[in-house]
């Protein structure tokens, strides 16, 4: 579009008319694991990214998550000179934070890692599984992946991956009259993996479509 004020001359990136609809799927699995992509030298250079479940190291998925957000924590540090003031701000990327709310409370094995519970026992024979809410185990780190496909026929989609997560903060649980229980409160935290490269230490964005990325 030719604006009456002048468009800006030579190369110009124009928005795409692609809109985003409702949450990703979230996925986790034990940070002990290697990703699938380790890295992806075939299509994406050196990145690392994705999950591979084994009998070991099992993928688990967050059922019906809602009012899901990813921000960051960044510390920011101005650079003073007395003669004409703040003349640039020095930042430093903290963490990354995956925030939502939970619908879903079962199976307990995907459960009592939301809770930073423990180890979840199952008697067949009485039909009963449980796990314990006692010390949390602060050495244990989780990858995450949080694919949103948003066009189905096309299969294009967006994706992001964090490589060194942990569930912090506390959790509420609600249970409101003629309403679905909920946990509000879930945060999963990415910190920095100086196994990976500056450029990716806490994880990657990425997106798949094949009619626009020629």
């Amino acid at each position: 579009m030719t604006l009456i004020t002048g468009s800006p001359a030579g190369s110009v990136q124009t928005p795409e008319d692609i809109f985003l609809t409702d949450a990703p799927s979230i996925y986790f699995q034990d940070a002990t694991a290697n990703p699938l992509f380790n890295p992806d030298t075939v299509a994406n250079g050196s990145f690392y990214w994705g999950l591979s479940g084994t009998a070991t190291y099992p993928v688990y998925e967050v059922g019906c998550p809602l009012d899901v957000s990813l921000t960051e924590n960044i510390t920011i540090n101005d650079v003073r000179c007395d003669t004409v003031g703040v003349k640039d701000s020095l930042q430093q990327r903290n963490y990354v934070e995956f925030t939502f709310t939970l619908q879903s409370f079962f199976p307990f094995g995907t459960l009592t890692n939301l809770l930073k519970g423990g180890t979840v026992t199952r008697n067949t024979s009485s039909h009963m599984e449980s796990f314990g809410l006692g010390v949390i185990n602060n050495n244990l780190f989780w990858h995450v992946y949080a694919p949103k496909v948003y066009d189905e026929t096309n299969g294009d989609y967006i994706m992001i991956h964090l490589h060194r997560c942990k569930f912090v903060d506390a959790f509420t649980m609600t249970m409101p009259f003629g309403s679905p229980w909920q946990i509000t409160g879930v945060k999963l935290r990415a910190f920095a993996d100086t196994n990976k490269s500056s450029a990716q230490r806490f994880g990657v964005i990425m997106r798949s479509d094949a009619s626009v990325i020629v």
